[in-house]
């Protein structure tokens, strides 16, 4: 009776691993959209000063493994654009402002978790790390019709680590092809300057990356 009932739940168990590999997936695709981009100061800057978003782009590709049909895991490699402008600024005898204009690769891992609801429609939501490679940093002055750019790149970490998190849909257009669209908010938690840049800021000075990230994109599933 006890060899019975061990065949028994070794055969249950061996069924249940096969029907969650068989519900398993693989997909891949690419992505593009916009980042309304800004950057926190801390301390904040000086006071009759103005700070607002920079609008960038993104584009990328995007791979997603599922393990079950509720919950899948999604790599998104994307080139981003991100900054802020700081306005009211004063240059001498006229005010003007200055555009930082921070461009990354970012590699956000993300754990997805699929709603289930009946039709075509697949909404989502979604959080994880991201990891940053900076790749320029550059600082546009713009005053009385004059400009001038310098580069603060020697000024800047090379990594920056931040989390990002939000909702999305999914419109499955045929059986293995999905358009997606998501909005997330992307929160940097590391400090852009590096010792060099502490230095002309100000040791205490920290510089985080925010933004608010709307994508849309297609994946091909496998």
């Amino acid at each position: 009776m006890k060899k019975l009932l061990t065949i028994t739940i070794a055969f249950l168990l061996i069924l249940n691993f096969q029907n969650t590999y068989a519900q398993s997936h693989f997909a891949f695709g690419g992505r593009a959209g916009i980042n309304l981009a800004n950057l926190s100061f801390d301390p904040d800057i000086q006071s009759g000063l103005s700070k607002s978003t920079r609008v960038g782009f993104k584009f990328g590709a995007v791979g997603e493994i599922g393990f079950i049909p509720m919950i899948a895991l999604r790599f998104e490699p994307m080139y981003s654009m991100g900054g802020c402008v700081v306005d009211n600024v004063q240059f001498g005898t006229v005010k003007g402002k200055i555009t930082f204009k921070l461009s990354y690769l970012e590699i956000p891992i993300l754990l997805k978790f699929n709603i289930p609801v009946p039709g075509s429609i697949s909404p989502y939501v979604f959080a994880g790390p991201n990891l940053g490679l900076i790749l320029s940093n550059n600082e546009l002055d713009e005053a009385g019709g004059q400009s001038a750019e310098s580069d603060l790149k020697d000024q800047t970490s090379s990594i920056n680590f931040g989390l990002d998190f939000g909702a999305g849909v999914g419109f499955k257009v045929v059986p293995l092809t999905t358009i997606i669209f998501d909005i997330r908010y992307s929160l940097g938690l590391s400090n852009l300057l590096n010792d060099k840049g502490k230095q002309s800021w100000g040791a205490n000075q920290t510089i985080k990356t925010t933004g608010i990230q709307i994508v849309a994109g297609v994946i091909f599933g496998l």
